[in-house]
């Protein structure tokens, strides 16, 4: 019984404080900067680099149940990673837009949005392909069409953002600072 009673409490606090987190989502510039802009360092290796990266490693995915990373296919591994972009993609999406932050949050969800398209076009057949066990030649093949033709926009994106922050973190005199 004294079990269940802490279960509950336990969640009746989570709840609280998920609702008292989604309903005061006014941040400060720190905590702006550090969601839109800090966030974009899981794409600095877009492309090529992390594609093989991943393929070079044994898929995994985390489980739920067991609260571990498990053994997966390179779709679902891939897949996972999407989801973890998508993640932050909301919480980007949840703060609140102003004239102060409009322009920094506009440029973090466009890098973002791209960059989850273009994964799933690109990432989740190429992953399917390593799956399906298709010749290496084939799947690189792949890989170097798929930077062809994201390569440019990725790093413009990339590039609009920083600059973008830079002029956020002189303005709010955030101890930080950004390169492209």
């Amino acid at each position: 019984m004294k079990k269940k009673l802490n279960t509950v409490i336990v969640l009746i606090a989570i709840l609280t404080g998920s609702m008292f987190f989604t309903s005061c989502n006014n941040y400060t510039p720190e905590k702006t900067f550090e969601i839109a802009v800090l966030n974009s360092n899981l794409l600095s290796s877009f492309g090529s680099t992390q594609i093989n990266r991943q393929l070079e490693s044994e898929p995994q995915v985390y489980d739920d149940a067991t609260k571990k990373m498990v053994p997966s296919s390179y779709y679902d591994y891939f897949q996972f990673q999407i989801t973890e972009l998508e993640k932050r993609q909301k919480t980007i999406a949840e703060i609140k837009e102003d004239d102060d932050n409009r322009e920094l949050l506009a440029a973090s969800k466009d890098l973002f949005s791209y960059a989850i398209a273009k994964q799933k076009e690109g990432y989740l057949p190429i992953a399917k392909m390593q799956d399906e066990k298709i010749p290496a030649e084939q799947i690189q093949k792949a890989i170097a069409d798929f930077d062809a033709t994201t390569e440019k926009d990725i790093n413009t994106k990339f590039t609009a953002l920083m600059n973008v922050a830079k002029a956020y973190i002189e303005k709010h005199n955030i101890n930080a600072k950004v390169g492209n």
